[in-house]
């Protein structure tokens, strides 16, 4: 089988073939560029950051009736899937799309879904009171979207934005279920946990994220609140005389945080103005005027103006309004009294006694403090005396103790003395008897040894026969070592007492 042309082919007319082969090659070229053009600029899906791409199938079955979301890729219609940001390619025959921004929940807001697609809620669920949607059907969801960026399909949910409940510090937030099961009790002013309606725990300052649609959290201020009762708000009552006392007050009042949801629910909220605050309307203000006169009534205006049952009237008071209150779940801190206003008919007069009296016990302690200046004067001089009669006396047993003192160290010095002469001639005694003792024991030594002396010669004596010859001998010893030559005869008393120690005569030769 031939491959290539010949040469005879080449030279005599096949250069149609090669033609051929060359346009062949040309249209695959542009049909590739055209195909690659096709894809880059037809099918060719760009998602930018911050946006999502909604996918549309044009070809697949049909989407049954009330159906708004395809179920999956083989029906035509919405798909359920979203392209996040990045770089697709779908066929545009078969598909269709569309860009849409991502949804953004800010940090101070909180989402709510709904669920657009699914099964309807049956007569009986509507009913019931069911407000939310459960998997697979359509309708809100309880579960909010907390502050992020979200890749949400428009067509397949609908999201609300609502602003986080922020509680401030110093207040409590009340909750309210607005959904869930119906109470057990229904007379409670506070249900229980997970029932519907007002909530027996409170949340404390800080950012919370709920559903609007599924709980309601009202604020209650739980600081402390100061009302004034001056004016024409002072607190009026006869006294038990019938005259008209006008009392000005001040009192520091809280909410009980652990029972705000009783108080809120019991009393209503507190308002921005005093006026408009229910709670210190319709609890404090009327229990302090209530007791307020019963226990006002009970003194008359003498005792007021002299300020004796002030005092009490305030402790009375304070009891008996906070036990009342805080069965209501307000707590009173302190009731003031800042000022009695008693009729002027009997004051002025009061007064006066009163100023009499003080004037009176102000003459008397003058009196009682001469008095005890006087009696001051006259002890300190008292005093000063004594001082100086026990100075007078300590200086005279001081110089009686000195004397003692020294003729106790005299006598003492004397006795030392005394016992150092004792001393003195005792040593003097037992040295004289030490040298008489050395004296005798040195002449006994001499003694003895001239007596050994004597012994020694008389021993020698007896041994050498004669004195005579005692002392030749010990002549001898002493100059024997000192004489070297004699020059004697033989026959001469020296000779002869030599002769046995002389050397023997050389012979003769």
């Amino acid at each position: 089988m031939r491959v290539y042309p010949t040469e005879q082919e080449l030279r005599t007319g096949s250069g149609s073939g090669i033609a051929s082969i060359v346009v062949g090659m040309v249209i695959i070229i542009v049909l590739a560029l055209v195909v690659s053009l096709f894809i880059w600029f037809g099918c060719r899906i760009e998602v930018e950051s911050g946006k999502i791409a909604i996918l549309i199938k044009k070809t697949g079955k049909d989407l049954p009736t009330g159906v708004i979301i395809a179920p999956d890729e083989t029906y035509k219609g919405i798909q359920l899937e979203v392209l996040s940001e990045g770089r697709y390619f779908r066929n545009p025959y078969f598909w269709a799309w569309r860009l849409c921004p991502i949804t953004r929940i800010a940090l101070d807001q909180v989402g709510v879904q709904t669920r657009l697609f699914g099964k309807d809620f049956t007569i009986e669920q509507l009913a019931k009171g069911k407000l939310f949607a459960d998997e697979g059907e359509k309708g809100m969801l309880r579960e909010v979207l907390m502050p992020r960026d979200y890749r949400i399909n428009p067509y397949a949910y609908s999201v609300e934005k609502w602003p986080a409940v922020e509680i401030p510090p110093g207040f409590v937030g009340i909750v309210t279920e607005l959904a869930g099961t119906e109470p057990v009790d229904k007379e409670v002013f506070v249900v229980r946990k997970g029932e519907k309606g007002v909530q027996p725990d409170v949340l404390q300052p800080g950012t919370y994220y709920v559903n609007p649609y599924a709980q309601r959290i009202d604020l209650m201020d739980a600081r402390s609140q100061r009302h004034e009762m001056f004016g024409e708000n002072a607190l009026r009552f006869p006294t038990s005389d019938g005259f008209d006392t006008r009392v000005l007050l001040i009192i520091e009042w809280a909410v009980d945080a652990r029972r705000a949801p009783e108080v809120l629910v019991r009393l209503g909220e507190m308002g921005a103005t005093e006026d408009s605050n229910e709670i210190l309307q319709k609890i404090v203000v009327p229990a302090i005027r209530g007791y307020g006169r019963i226990i006002g009534s009970q003194y008359s205006a003498p005792e007021y103006i002299s300020g004796v049952s002030r005092i009490v009237f305030q402790s009375n008071l304070f009891d008996r309004v906070r036990a009342l209150c805080a069965s209501k779940g307000v707590e009173i801190r302190s009731v003031m009294v800042a000022d009695i206003d008693p009729p002027e008919e009997i004051a002025q007069p009061i007064r006066d006694r009163e100023i009499a009296k003080e004037e009176l016990s102000r003459n008397e302690a003058q009196i009682q403090q001469a008095r005890a200046d006087q009696e001051l004067a006259t002890s300190t001089a008292m005093t000063e005396q004594e001082k100086r009669k026990v100075e007078a006396e300590t200086v005279k047993l001081q110089a009686v103790i000195a004397a003692s003192n020294s003729m106790a160290v005299a006598l003492v010095n004397q006795e030392q003395k005394l016992q150092v002469a004792k001393t003195d001639l005792e040593a003097s005694k037992l040295e004289a008897s030490a040298v008489r003792a050395r004296g005798k024991a040195q002449a006994d030594v001499i003694l003895l040894g001239h007596t050994a002396e004597a012994e020694a010669l008389k021993k020698s004596v007896i041994a050498f026969g004669s004195g005579s010859a005692l002392a030749e001998y010990e002549l001898s010893r002493s100059l024997g070592s000192r004489i070297e030559t004699v020059f004697t005869t033989d026959d001469s008393e020296v000779g002869r007492v030599l002769a046995p120690a002389a050397p023997p005569a050389p012979e003769k030769k």
